[in-house]
């Protein structure tokens, strides 16, 4: 049951539609498309008594209809100021000839004098709405209460927690600030925004630290565990790396495993062995009870943990991010990690994008004169490099904005291309075709002849790449070998359907792998030796997740097996007849990338008449930083620029509940 349809526990799973109520054109077609389902009305029915023969005639039934719709799409509220009560459910013009009846039936149910005040006042005096309600209305927002209770639950915990001022020694703190980030390594004319991220989070019960590909969070936090393990030498901290999915836990496991590497001659020995390096899923964390959708750890079994960090934090979603923080110790500081420009979360809610709101690329985030006051202290020896600016955003202190990326410098195009497309820069796009043209970018291909070549081209260079991983399984290499060389090279889809979709890919790249002989997909035989999978749905039980990915092997007596390697580097092998809901991932959707790297990033987006209304900034964005050293685009430059133009946003209310 989703959080939509769970949130007033009302037991509508096994409800039907009432034959006897008559609907109007608009919606027996939105349930045509597929833009509402069923249970949507019998929930609107429901919540608001409607189950006369006139539903159209009860403008909160309509509302909550389209409450449902936001909710399809992620939003954790309905915002009411955003509506265009003249076409409420967004019909096009070539909807119109799919229904009958005259198009104002059609387009909307609500009265031509119809505005959000005036919804605001029907939703006010509804039994159905206010405190303890099913539904809750937030100024001009209206919620399922489940959802009005995470977003309200998290405000309050996340302010309770940056209010929270922690005292150490300073002068030991500011010593340990210049050691691992001394004056002569800053980055050439701007602020060290890593130390005073350092700082932040070491005297904030609460913080946030965001950047894009390559600026270093990760060596920023190895830093911080570091200084903050020999502030409390004498009775070290037990902290916790968690990340939304395995993939992304087994990356930070091994981002930190090297940080430590490159910073031995900083880490004290004593200290070093204190430093955790072993990431874990924010669910095995939680710890999930057989058989439900709850965690053994909530406000009353709290976590054991002095300090939680967590990667990838724009993948958390609002639901999984109120409990994370109810299971927290009253003293525990928390630390989020995470690029706010990514894609959000696939369930309800973009956490990490509301926290960050306001923060742009060149400008420095507002902080109080007490909080500047202590960051100059800190990390310029009092010299005022940080000026104080006035925020009513209760966070504004705890948040700091990684700039420079050490990853990708003026010679790199995968770096040039992710701000081109982040801040829709055209001419910056056409400077970068510049330089790969003129040689200086050997680090990205455009190739934007999507529609005249075919696809083959891309599917050959998929296949020779994949070719590394299955030759190495023909010579019975060791199982962590073939999961690194399979990792090295991945192709990324936007769509799963059509002949540029994800669906499509596989099997082209499939048949052509068999054609070359690296692997035998006989008929009727759905896995077979060499087979890489992604699991698609949770399962408690196995401990295996969504977004998991395996690679199907032989064990020691000849028998098939889906062999994962967990967050600590542990193998794990299951038979394929026990996995969970799971599919072939040659090719993997752009959310689906989401906590990964690759040393080579292919993406390809597909022609303009074929492109859906889900291919935006962010998703182009998040398929770019990817890659590691190479990164191949195929697309319609058309729909690339499209793309760019189109920053997709969620409805919320947390932002201004922080405010």
């Amino acid at each position: 049951m989703s959080d939509l349809n769970a949130a007033n526990d009302l037991p509508f799973d096994d409800f039907q539609l009432d034959e006897t109520v008559k609907t109007v054109p608009l919606i027996d077609y939105l349930i045509t498309e597929n833009r509402l389902k069923v249970v949507d009305i019998k929930l609107a029915q429901l919540l608001t008594g409607n189950v006369t023969d006139e539903p159209a005639n009860n403008d909160v039934f309509h509302l909550v209809l389209l409450l449902c719709i936001a909710g399809q799409s992620q939003h954790s509220c309905l915002n009411l100021d955003d509506i265009n009560w003249q076409n409420p459910f967004n019909l096009r013009q070539a909807d119109f000839t799919k229904v009958q009846g005259s198009i104002p039936d059609i387009v909307s149910p609500f009265n031509s004098e119809f505005s959000s005040n005036y919804a605001m006042r029907c939703l006010a005096s509804h039994p159905s709405v206010g405190e303890k309600k099913p539904l809750q209305l937030l100024g001009s927002r209206l919620y399922f209460a489940r959802l009005a209770g995470y977003e309200q639950t998290l405000s309050s915990r996340l302010c309770g927690m940056s209010e929270r001022e922690i005292t150490l020694d300073n002068t030991k703190l500011a010593e340990l600030l210049n050691t691992y980030f001394p004056s002569d390594k800053a980055p050439r004319d701007a602020l060290d925004w890593q130390k005073v991220a350092c700082a932040i989070a070491a005297t904030k019960g609460f913080s946030v630290i965001t950047g894009g590909p390559g600026t270093g969070k990760t060596t920023t936090v190895t830093k911080l565990l570091a200084i903050l393990q020999s502030v409390y030498q004498s009775a070290p901290l037990s902290i916790k790396l968690v990340a939304p999915t395995g993939k992304a836990a087994a990356r930070l496991s091994e981002s930190i495993l090297s940080a430590k590497q490159q910073l031995k001659a900083l880490i004290p020995t004593d200290v070093e062995p204190l430093i955790p390096q072993s990431a874990q899923t924010i669910h095995r964390l939680l710890g999930v009870k057989p058989f439900t959708n709850k965690f053994k750890h909530t406000s009353i079994n709290p976590l054991h943990l002095d300090v939680l960090i967590i990667d990838e934090a724009s993948m958390v979603d609002l639901s999984l991010m109120a409990k994370l923080i109810e299971a927290l110790p009253a003293h525990a500081r928390l630390i989020l990690l995470g690029d706010k420009d990514q894609l959000a979360s696939v369930d309800t809610g973009s956490v990490m994008s509301d926290l960050c709101q306001g923060l742009a690329l060149g400008q420095t985030p507002s902080y109080s004169a007490q909080r500047c006051n202590v960051l100059n202290q800190l990390c310029f020896n009092g010299t005022q490099q940080l000026q104080p600016q006035q925020s009513t955003f209760k966070l504004a202190d705890c948040i700091a904005f990684l700039q420079h990326s050490y990853r990708f410098d003026a010679k790199s195009g995968i770096g040039e291309l992710a701000l081109a497309v982040n801040t829709n820069n055209s001419g910056k796009l056409n400077y970068v075709e510049q330089e790969i043209g003129s040689g200086k970018f050997s680090d990205v291909i455009l190739d934007y002849d999507i529609v005249t070549k075919p696809i083959e081209k891309l599917v050959h260079s998929a296949a020779n790449h994949y070719s590394e991983y299955l030759n190495l399984i023909k010579q019975k290499a060791p199982t962590a070998h073939i999961h690194e060389a399979f990792g090295k090279y991945q192709l990324l889809a936007a769509v799963r359907e059509g002949d540029y979709g994800v669906n499509s890919l596989n099997q082209r790249i499939e048949k052509q792998l068999h054609a070359l002989g690296l692997i035998n997909t006989q008929a009727n035989n759905r896995h077979y030796l060499g087979l890489p999978i992604m699991i698609a749905q949770n399962d408690y039980q196995l401990k295996l997740f969504n977004g998991d990915i395996g690679i199907l092997l032989h064990d020691e007596n000849g028998q098939l097996k889906a062999v994962f390697i967990d967050e600590q580097g542990n193998e794990r092998a299951f038979s394929p007849a026990r996995l969970p809901a799971h599919d072939k991932v040659y090719v993997m959707t752009i959310h689906k990338s989401q906590g990964s790297e690759f040393q080579y990033t292919a993406m390809v987006l597909p022609p303009a008449n074929q492109a859906s209304a889900g291919i935006n900034r962010q998703l182009v964005y998040t398929g770019i930083t990817r890659a590691k050293q190479k990164f191949e685009l195929v697309a319609d430059k058309k729909v690339l620029l499209m793309a760019m133009n189109k920053a997709v946003s969620r409805a919320s209310g947390l932002y201004e509940r922080l405010m």
